[in-house]
């Protein structure tokens, strides 16, 4: 894993691509560089992952089976409302394939055969250019609590709170989308990438995390039954 992963670890980045071999190794080099990656089969499953949860880039192929990509970026164009970066991996490589994936809402165009490593610069730049534009990286806040990613501090109600590096990165994942469930696999594989613990190990971080916030008023983390954790009421 190079020097940038702990940059992107909260990005969450959902593939969609029906060519299992070519998403197997898609998903391999994402996790590589340190990204929360899912991948997806059909136009159906992406339009389902999309409704369920919020992800930070979507790679997407054309020709799906179910919904094609068109019909998926539309949804999230027109239903969800998201500008989040879409980046269409087709095999469609004329010139007017690309002047309608551009036209229809994509952020980058690559066709395929491509090089793994054009497709990780391509995600950061495009990564790069939307924290630039939203201010991703400096602060996140929700309620009374105020985090700095960049220099990892974290205050409530203006008084710094000293948490451990695990209780930080779930904390930060979790105010990375406010409201939205963050799956226990999500946030193991942002914890331990391959070496996933035994079940308990999330659960006692989770725990040590809500003593140190509620030590200082913040009960904002809310346990969904069997599936993970999300902020919710108490902020």
């Amino acid at each position: 894993m190079n020097k940038d992963s702990a940059y992107y670890s909260a990005y969450s980045i959902l593939v969609v691509e029906d060519d299992a071999p070519l998403a197997g190794n898609l998903l391999t080099a994402l996790e590589m560089e340190g990204f929360l990656a899912d991948v997806v089969y059909d136009g159906d499953m992406a339009i389902h992952a999309l409704a369920e949860r919020t992800f930070d880039l979507l790679v997407l192929d054309i020709g799906l089976p179910g919904k094609d990509g068109y019909h998926v970026l539309a949804y999230l164009r027109e239903t969800l409302k998201s500008t989040v970066p879409v980046i269409f991996l087709t095999a469609r490589g004329s010139l007017e394939d690309k002047k309608v994936g551009f036209t229809v809402g994509a952020d980058d165009y690559l066709t395929k055969p491509f090089a793994l490593d054009e497709l990780v610069y391509r995600i950061k730049a495009l990564m790069r250019r939307a924290d630039n534009a939203s201010g991703f990286l400096s602060e996140l806040c929700y309620g009374a609590l105020r985090m700095s990613v960049r220099n990892q501090q974290v205050w409530i109600h203006g008084k710094e709170v000293r948490l451990p590096k695990k209780g930080m990165q779930i904390l930060e994942l979790l105010l990375r989308q406010p409201g939205r469930l963050i799956s226990r696999e999500s946030l193991e594989r942002a914890l331990w990438r391959h070496e996933i613990p035994n079940s308990d190990a999330l659960r006692s971080q989770v725990h040590i995390l809500r003593r140190m916030l509620a030590e200082h008023g913040f009960t904002g983390i809310e346990t969904v039954s069997g599936s993970g954790w999300r902020l919710g009421e108490g902020a």
